[in-house]
């Protein structure tokens, strides 16, 4: 089990590593994995990609008030502001990621529509049926139970409102201990809790009381992003490494090295199918 604190240290101190290493040339300020579609130009592209697709499944819209919950620096609620005008809430547990996404939200001009707050999306303090959308990329997987989750996106969501995830999943069962120890090498370095089974996630939103429950399979869309982090972070393990040897106690560090042995596992749990990446979406009846 991990701790929103544990949680909240990743987040704080693998920040200037996104920042730099991943989103430093994007307008999408993303945190997540790009979709690389047959038309695909670039790297920044496929992260917009990422946002346009679950946009379209969702059918945003101005008139729609959305929480993008899991927010990180507010990449996916600022371009949902500039897309679509639409009044986005982000939230996340990191005061750091906040004050970031305050910082490109006012870069971009559309403070007037988006605001940013520190709030656990497993109880947030918003009222029943706040909004249209909830929008989570990449974020669910940091939940202990995802059934907490979906049931908090339930309440807040009006009738009729629709839920879109993107996430990382657990696309089968394990076949041997090495693909148990991978995941948990993944797990650990990215402080995830657990990866949740695409067919158990899918029952979860149907028994929550989600209807339409649609199901899009784009593991072959991120792999390319996937082989990305995987090179990077082949490149840099060797010398976190060697600043360790300097720096034996460093709290960063530590979580740099753990964290950088997810960026290379990950690849291998896609390319051997244990590891998948999906979209879901579903409404509120």
């Amino acid at each position: 089990m991990n701790s929103v604190e544990t949680i909240v240290n990743y987040f704080d101190h693998t920040l200037p590593i996104y920042r730099k290493y991943w989103y430093r040339n994007s307008e999408s300020y993303a945190l997540h994995y790009g979709f690389w579609e047959k038309d695909t130009q670039n790297f920044s592209e496929s992260l917009v990609n990422t946002n346009k697709f679950l946009a379209d499944k969702l059918n945003i819209k101005a008139s729609d008030t959305i929480l993008d919950a899991g927010c990180g620096v507010g990449g996916s609620t600022i371009w949902l502001a500039k897309t679509f005008q639409a009044k986005v809430i982000g939230i996340t547990i990191s005061e750091k990621q906040v004050e970031e996404a305050k910082k490109l939200a006012k870069a971009n001009h559309v403070e007037h529509l988006v605001d940013f707050q520190v709030q656990n999306y497993l109880n947030t303090n918003f009222l029943d049926e706040s909004f249209d959308v909830v929008w989570a990329i990449e974020s669910v997987c940091y939940a202990e139970q995802k059934q907490d989750f979906l049931q908090e996106a339930f309440r807040l969501l009006k009738h009729g409102g629709r839920l879109g995830i993107a996430d990382g999943f657990q696309g089968r069962d394990f076949q041997h201990t090495d693909e148990v120890e991978m995941m948990n090498v993944f797990n650990e370095g990215l402080a995830i809790p657990n990866i949740a089974k695409i067919s158990d996630f899918k029952d979860y939103l149907n028994d929550i009381g989600f209807k339409n429950v649609e199901l899009w399979d784009k593991t072959q869309a991120v792999l390319h992003s996937a082989r990305r982090i995987y090179l990077l972070c082949s490149f840099i393990y060797p010398l976190r490494r060697i600043l360790k040897i300097f720096k034996p106690h460093s709290r960063t560090l530590a979580i740099l090295e753990k964290n950088n042995c997810a960026g290379i596992v990950q690849y291998k749990l896609v390319k051997s199918g244990l590891g998948a990446y999906a979209v879901f979406s579903g409404e509120k009846p």
